[in-house]
């Protein structure tokens, strides 16, 4: 019984001080495991957007609260491969995004084929307002941007192919989680890819899977470039 007792207590403290450190902006939040490129090797894999991409997360809103702040309208309900599976990027307005949306445990995930809205300035600033957001984007030729924000001001702001010009308010700190990912040189866009993936995870405690991106359903959402 002594020994049961111990084991209890020590389970209970653990989960203590992993909800601490899942409280507030993440230094890196609790996740099972550190993280690194090889974790996510498998994307490299996923045709559907090999074009570019941009996934964003949003700590603590509802994809309808995503919505509201974003000025979209609904347009439907969709799976990953009606909302992917063209591989060809955004296609319609250019005056006009179109991202799917959906509930990933305490997070939502906003998912674009092609598309920056989760980088452009003037649209996730206001997103990130009494919250956080993390967002990693990359373009056809390799070349991107990750952002980190809280409360509409950039933590962390870098090209995952030149990770050493690192830029934020929290650039300083958050350097040793950045070398220890797994970063390669310049010319290997596979495996900075993989290793600003694995900075989201440490950022948001969730690991991305292919099942987890096959298996939501996302709110199809149309949300103007400019905003008034």
């Amino acid at each position: 019984m002594r020994r049961r007792s111990l084991a209890l207590l020590m389970s209970a403290a653990a989960l203590a001080a992993c909800g601490r450190r899942r409280a507030g902006t993440p230094a890196a939040a609790a996740t099972p495991r550190a993280a690194v490129a090889n974790d996510y090797r498998w994307f490299a894999l996923e045709p559907d957007l090999a074009r570019g991409f941009c996934f964003t997360w949003v700590k603590e809103l509802t994809p309808q609260q995503v919505l509201k702040r974003l000025h979209g309208r609904e347009l439907e309900r969709v799976s990953w491969q009606q909302l992917v599976g063209s591989g060809d990027g955004e296609s319609g307005p250019r005056s006009r995004y179109f991202i799917g949306v959906a509930r990933v445990e305490g997070w939502s995930l906003i998912v674009e084929d092609a598309g920056d809205l989760g980088v452009t300035d003037s649209l996730v600033r206001p997103l990130s307002a009494g919250t956080t957001v993390v967002a990693h984007q990359r373009g056809p030729d390799g070349h991107g941007r990750f952002l980190l924000l809280h409360d509409s001001a950039i933590q962390l702001d870098f090209d995952p192919l030149a990770p050493a010009r690192v830029s934020g308010a929290r650039a300083a700190e958050l350097a040793p989680m950045i070398s220890s990912a797994g970063f390669g040189t310049a010319g290997d866009p596979k495996q900075n890819t993989a290793a600003a993936f694995a900075v989201t995870e440490r950022l948001t405690g969730t690991e991305m899977t292919q099942d987890l991106l096959y298996s939501h359903t996302y709110l199809l959402t149309e949300v103007l470039r400019t905003q008034g």
